[in-house]
């Protein structure tokens, strides 16, 4: 008789985190409702939020694929992953159909995971070397591709046919999000869950060494060197910087709740909205699809709708019901973490 290996326990930190990328990504997508009606200050503040979601996503990413990765099973890690990924891109190409005004990032995130997994095989300082190597030449890849497809980065668009391709697009060309500027941040994910997720050191190094990153590129912006292009070198700093910090402060708060349990209170609602991240992702842009018609001149109104709506669902689903529908599906379309054991009659 087979069966099938129970999924691993949820790890509360590594939910949380998640849950902040997807809460700051449905905020991020209700902005252009309140844009005209929000201060300089608070217009800084939303731009971070909307900064830090995507670099977020790509790091726990590589983090929960480096704690389910093992090379006594790479083939099937491998297999999992290419289904995974073929099925984010199908949901994010069809999103994209959708009449929105979101930037879709599925379909980038499954071909990151497709691309990413099969580099779990080398050792850590390999993946810091890809990862360090990619953040160095990521910004000179993008502009001289752009410029062999006709284009300029961050000005004028590709005018080449085969600059359309999606493939193109996606790995490098995409003018919000593309592969090879958020491998870095899924390599170096997958190194800190090699390290433990209870390594408290090192969620401090990720939190303090994510603030210098960010820093370092307002600093850069004061010294005449501002973001150009989506991937160019500042860019990299803060969204990079930002999801480091973001990540390691989470994750220094679920240590810290083994000491304190009310700490986890802090945690629980993110992580439970962690939880079913993918469909409330799926969820809030279809949301928007009868929203952005019925409120044209924006307003606080359909912000606060979007918000409440897409969030208490997804809370209210994860907290009742368990997994999100979508999770549900992909985990059951997807191999089994290892091979099923076999018990004798």
């Amino acid at each position: 008789m087979s069966v099938t290996p129970a999924a691993p326990p949820r790890a509360l930190g590594l939910d949380a985190a998640r849950g902040l990328a997807v809460v700051a990504m449905v905020i991020a997508h209700g902005v252009p409702f309140i844009s005209g009606g929000v201060s300089e200050s608070g217009a800084f503040l939303l731009q971070q939020v909307n900064d830090l979601a995507s670099p977020l996503f790509a790091l726990v990413m590589g983090v929960a694929a480096g704690l389910v990765f093992t090379r006594g099973t790479a083939s099937r890690g491998m297999a999992r992953a290419v289904v995974r990924g073929v099925a984010l891109i199908l949901l994010g190409v069809g999103l994209e159909q959708l009449d929105h005004w979101v930037a879709v990032i599925l379909h980038i995130l499954g071909l990151l995971l497709i691309v990413g997994t099969p580099l779990l095989v080398l050792g850590s300082r390999w993946l810091l070397a890809i990862a360090a190597a990619l953040f160095a030449g990521g910004p000179w890849v993008i502009e001289a591709v752009t410029r062999a497809a006709g284009g300029v980065a961050g000005g004028a668009a590709t005018t080449a046919g085969w600059a359309e391709n999606p493939l193109a697009q996606w790995l490098v060309t995409n003018t919000h999000y593309r592969v090879l500027t958020l491998l870095p941040l899924f390599l170096v994910g997958a190194v800190l869950a090699r390290r433990g997720l209870d390594d408290e050191r090192t969620s401090w190094w990720c939190l303090l060494g994510g603030l210098a990153m960010v820093w370092a590129s307002f600093a850069a912006e004061l010294l005449g060197h501002p973001v150009v292009f989506s991937g160019d070198y500042p860019d990299q700093l803060q969204e990079g910087g930002l999801a480091l910090a973001a990540y390691g402060l989470v994750m220094a708060t679920d240590i810290a709740g083994a000491r304190q349990p009310s700490v986890y209170a802090v945690l629980r609602p993110l992580a439970l909205i962690g939880q079913v991240a993918l469909s409330l992702y799926v969820f809030h842009v279809a949301l928007l699809v009868p929203l952005i018609p019925a409120f044209p001149d924006g307003g606080w109104l359909p912000f606060i709708l979007l918000l409440g709506v897409a969030l208490i669902t997804a809370w209210a689903w994860a907290r009742f019901i368990g997994r999100g529908p979508l999770e549900w599906l992909i985990d059951r379309l997807s191999p089994a973490r290892t091979p099923p054991a076999v018990a004798g009659a």
